[in-house]
């Protein structure tokens, strides 16, 4: 089986500096995986069996430089890295970055593709509910426990 993972580069929140604007600067911020991919990362390393293989996978524009993300992906299990870098990624939208996703892995072939809950900057989830799914495509959204109960006010 071949298992793709994909995953978000974002800025190191502790290096993000407020400017005399109030603005974010982002200079000093490193790139680094998504807390949330990390899960898909490790999930994928778990599900993977004798002679299967994983593949992670990214788009994204100039953050994709960092070498030492790549050197942090692939230490956590994958056999395979591949980063589509692109300038006109470098601020895409969910859905362009859901797009770019599915170019690159349909053209690098999978039976499984994994996805982290949300992205750890603005918590959009791209990879789930992505348009670009075919019929043919097996799909399942995360799951997770649902209670019917009410939450009661406490004071």
């Amino acid at each position: 089986m071949k298992i793709i993972t994909c995953f978000k580069l974002v800025p190191e929140e502790q290096d993000i500096t407020v400017t005399p604007e109030h603005s974010l600067n982002f200079d000093r911020a490193e790139a680094k995986i998504s807390q949330f991919d990390l899960n898909a990362i490790e999930a994928a390393a778990q599900l993977a069996g004798d002679g299967d293989e994983i593949a992670a996978l990214t788009v994204g524009g100039s953050l994709l430089q960092n070498s030492k993300v790549r050197k942090d992906v692939l230490s956590r299990g994958p056999d395979a890295l591949f980063m589509v870098q692109d300038a006109q990624l470098e601020h895409a939208l969910p859905k362009e970055t859901a797009l770019a996703l599915a170019s690159a892995a349909e053209k690098i072939g999978f039976d499984l593709l994994l996805f982290g809950e949300g992205s750890g900057d603005i918590y959009c989830p791209t990879g789930g509910p992505a348009d670009w799914r075919t019929p043919e495509t097996p799909r399942h959204q995360r799951s997770k426990p649902y209670s019917t109960r009410r939450r009661q006010n406490h004071r």
